[in-house]
């Protein structure tokens, strides 16, 4: 699965490290903000596409499904950007800079609620890697393709943006890590794990 690729928007094509990493993949999985539809188009070479909206997608006039649900070998996986209303967002921002951790306030109690029965939920937005357990629901993001801190940082202006890095400042380089995820269903239940992009890069 791969998130926030943002191609187009400041990304200028999909990195060639993503295709490798999903090599061999038979679903692929986008959990929005691809900002251009030929990321798609690069995905579907290498397996079928699901994706979803983000909000930069609407911005781009892209529309998509805000959630999808698909079934994999018997398991429902969920998926769904993030994004909540600008009410909640900033609320939690503020926590999240504040504590200097992520402070989510329910987001993936709300998403599991939007999905329905779902096994396992993934998701991007927060370009950061999330893999935890919420009512017995695993929930997934392996962070995003694009990582902020390759953009120029005079770009970076205004209260939201300084804050947003001076918050993204407290994660570990591999949190911060540009990556995408590979979800592996089975007779046994699904495991999902992080693909760093530099390691494909180097062959690690």
């Amino acid at each position: 699965m791969v998130a926030d690729t943002h191609v187009g928007e400041v990304l200028p094509a999909l990195p060639p490290e993503v295709p490798i990493a999903l090599e061999g993949c038979d679903l692929i999985l986008h959990a929005g903000d691809l900002t251009c539809t030929s990321v798609l188009d690069d995905l579907a070479s290498i397996a079928p596409v699901v994706a979803v909206q983000g909000d930069h997608d609407r911005l781009a006039g892209i529309d998509l499904p805000r959630e999808r649900v698909v079934r994999v070998r018997g398991r429902r996986i969920g998926l769904v950007h993030g994004r909540r209303p600008r009410a909640v967002e900033m609320p939690a921002a503020a926590l999240s800079l504040a504590r200097r951790r992520a402070v989510l306030l329910g987001l993936h109690r709300q998403m599991i609620r939007r999905l329905g029965p779902v096994d396992l939920v993934v998701h991007g937005h927060l370009h950061m890697p999330v893999d935890t357990e919420v009512g017995g629901v695993r929930v997934f993001s392996p962070g995003a393709v694009y990582i902020p801190e390759e953009r120029d940082a005079s770009e970076r202006t205004g209260l939201k943006g300084r804050a947003y890095m001076r918050f993204r400042s407290t994660m570990t380089d591999h949190e911060r890590a540009s990556a995408v995820g590979i979800v592996e269903v089975g007779p046994d239940g699904t495991t999902a794990r992080r693909v760093l992009l530099r390691d494909v890069r180097t062959g690690g």
